[in-house]
Formats: C-alpha cells, structure tokens, sequence
C-alpha cells in the first residue's frame, strides 16, 4: 500500500472532502491524524477508519490557531518523531458582494481560509522537516482561479492560497518537502429532492437550488461528483507517485474551467 508505515495529518477531516480524503489515505495504509474543531466529529471519522482495520486518532481542536496546534503538536503527538504528510482543508464562507459584505466577515472568511492553512503548516513544519521526504496538499479553489462574485472573500482567501502554495513549494524544497494545491469544484448533478435550502449548509446568503442548477448546467461531465473523486486526487499527490510535483496546482472541477464562460 502507498502509504504504509506513513502518517498523515488532515485537518477538518469530521466531514466532508477531507473525512473522505482521510479516509482513502488510511485505506491505503496510512496512519491518519484526524483534527477537526468538533472533537466528535474527528472521533466518528476515526471509527470509520477503524471499522474497515485501517489506523486513526483523532483531536478536537481549533485548526485556525497556531497555539492550539503548536500545543497539540507537543502534548498528544509528542510520541511522533515525524510526520510524511498534511492536507489541509479550510471552508468559510460568505455569501454576499464586496459593495455589500461586512468588511469584518470578510476579515473572518480571509482569517480562516487563508491564514488558517498557514497556521497548519507552521505547526507541523518541524514534525514535516523530520520526514525527510514530506508532502503538503492545499485544498483550494475554482473560484481562487477564476474568482466568484457571490463569494469574493472566499474567492480572495482560496486565490491566495494557490499563491502561497508556490511560496511554500519553494522555499521547502530544500526540505525535501512538495507543496501542491488542488482547486475544487462543486460537487454536481445533485437530484432535485436532495437540492440544499439556503440555510442547510450553515453558509449565511447562500443562493440555494437556483445555483446549484446553475452549476450543474455549466458543468460539462454534468455528473455527480462524489466526495471520493477529490480523496483520489489529494492520494496521489500526497503519494510518492507525484514525486517530481511540487508547486502545481491540479483542478478537479468535473470540466468547468475547462471552456470559456458564455462560448457555449
């Protein structure tokens, strides 16, 4: 298996693409650190994980906060000498208009979004130096490429992080640690019945089952996306099989990016 005998760290992995990214890298052998802000969250990830004989252990802590995970780093992993991989994955969000967003949520989604993976990194830097041959994953966006109008602080945190992905992928080479970020799409073809209202996912402003028809029209595979699809990406370049990739930005996106916007 890929990652066997390896530990990865993921952060918000209680739900979502990093639960799913978790666990696919435990299914392929890794030894997976479960963080999420909701410690019950990291645990039910875990029991997953175990359930099918692969390793976890999980915390719940504040993953935005250098000092959380400066002391979870010295207390309850003080027994790791290393670590081989981060994935770090950051989701506030905004649903507004730059002419009309509190200018302190903006701070707030930037804040997290974009200082936030930062944090994460300089935690674990030390633990990731140690590996010798180390691997950090980003996730960001579509819209840090292109940038969203119904999300501009979002747009500007996750554009942002593809920018920093480069910086780091630089400067830790001489670590031999890579860097890559993965530019998400949103997941797809959801069938009408499961379509979320504007306040089912915990988003304030969010545009509800308009836009995500929308998405799906404009979305060329026109497929649903399931989480997995992201876990495989994020595998591969945590992988040594992406060893001579570093500072590159892999989008998987289901083929949005793929035309320009109004040809069709």
């Amino acid at each position: 298996m890929r990652f066997s005998g390896k530990s990865i760290v993921v952060t918000s992995a209680g739900s979502g693409w990093a639960r799913a990214i978790a666990v696919r890298l435990a299914r392929e052998g890794a030894n997976v650190i479960v963080l999420d802000a909701e410690a019950g969250a990291a645990q039910d990830t875990c029991e997953e994980i175990r359930g099918t004989g692969g390793k976890a252990r999980g915390y719940g802590v504040d993953i935005a906060d250098l000092k959380a995970l400066q002391k979870l780093v010295s207390a309850e992993l003080a027994d790791l000498s290393s670590i081989d991989g981060l994935l770090t994955s950051y989701m506030a969000m905004d649903w507004t208009s730059v002419e009309n967003c509190d200018i302190d949520e903006f701070a707030r989604v930037v804040q997290y979004d974009l200082v936030g993976p930062v944090a994460a990194t300089k935690a674990f830097l030390p633990l990731l130096k140690a590996s010798g041959r180390a691997a950090i994953v980003h996730l960001s966006s579509i819209d840090g490429i292109n940038g969203s109008p119904r999300v501009p602080s979002y747009s500007a945190a996750k554009g942002g992080l593809l920018s920093l992905t480069r910086v780091m992928a630089f400067e830790f080479a001489g670590y031999n640690i890579r860097v890559n970020a993965i530019a998400t799409g949103q997941t797809v073809q959801i069938p009408e019945s499961e379509m979320p209202t504007n306040d089912s996912l915990g988003f304030p402003g969010f545009p509800g089952a308009q836009f995500m028809r929308q998405l799906n029209e404009a979305t060329p595979l026109k497929r649903h996306g399931p989480l997995t699809d992201w876990a495989g990406s994020a595998a591969f370049l945590l992988s040594d099989d992406a060893d001579y990739v570093t500072g590159s930005v892999l989008v998987v996106d289901c083929g949005r990016l793929a035309i320009t916007p109004g040809t069709h």
